[in-house]
Formats: C-alpha cells, structure tokens, sequence
C-alpha cells in the first residue's frame, strides 16, 4: 500500500456552549493549535449562517482543515486532510478536543493512496467519553435496575 495522505475526522459531542458561539475566538483556537504543531496556516476563512453554524477552513501547505460548529447541538465536526504519508492527525484532534471540551469524541482515520486490497481500505474509528459522561450513564443505568427490582 502506498499511502498519499490521511484524512481524521472527528466528532465532538455536547461540548461547552460558550466554546462554540464566538467566531473569532474559533479562528483563534484553530490558529494557535496549528502554530503549536509547527503547521502554519496560508489563510482561515469563516462564515456564520442565520441559523449561528459557523464554518471555518483553514488552507494549509499539504492540506487543510475544516470545521463545523453547531453551537445550538454542541456539537463540532472537524475534518483534518495533510498530503504526507507520516502525516501527525492526533495531536491537531487532542489540541481542539481541549478547546471545546466535548463529554463524547469519535474520530475516524483514512487513508488514501494506491491499495492493494480491501482490507487495507477500511478506516479506523475510535471513540472517547469523558470520565463525568461515564459516570451520568453509569448512574442512570444504575437507577434504572433499581426501579425495575421495586417493580417487581
């Protein structure tokens, strides 16, 4: 397999409000934790709808980086696209994950380049739970079982 370039996309779910309403704190965050990374942006540009998503695509070198941000749901959607083989997705992903401090993440890794077979085109998904987001459905199962013992 001969790989071109990676693709991460990730969900962030129930994020902080207020990390998700302001435009140009948006930019801010994206800017710096790419300079952190040693991955300068070429431009950033943004765009608020009606409805308050804010969309926003940074233009990289090898690459870009969009997201997505739906401050009524608290949820955000990033994509991060690099054109190199050894290409560092995670540490943009744990970067932004600090910057809206979601309860639930899910990522997915691509790959893309020249495969040989179908088992090397399946991507990676992985999903993280903040540690209080487990214990709220630990609790509620709990109380659910409970309910049902008294029931019964």
């Amino acid at each position: 397999m001969d790989i071109q370039s990676r693709l991460l996309t990730v969900d962030f779910y129930n994020c902080k409000a207020e990390r998700c309403t302001d435009e140009e704190a948006l930019r801010m965050k994206v800017s710096n934790a790419l300079r952190e990374l040693d991955l300068v942006p070429l431009q950033i540009i943004s765009d608020v709808q009606e409805s308050g998503h804010i969309s926003l695509m940074a233009l990289l070198p090898d690459g870009h980086l969009a997201l997505h941000v739906h401050p009524e749901l608290r949820h955000v959607s990033l994509d991060i696209y690099l054109c190199t083989e050894d290409a560092a997705l995670d540490p943009i992903a744990r970067t932004m994950r600090k910057a809206f401090q979601p309860e639930k993440t899910k990522t997915t890794h691509l790959r893309r380049g020249d495969f040989r077979s179908p088992s090397e085109i399946r991507p990676k998904t992985t999903t993280h739970v903040a540690p209080i987001r487990k214990i709220k459905s630990t609790g509620a199962k709990v109380i659910r079982i409970l309910a049902r013992r008294n029931r019964g």
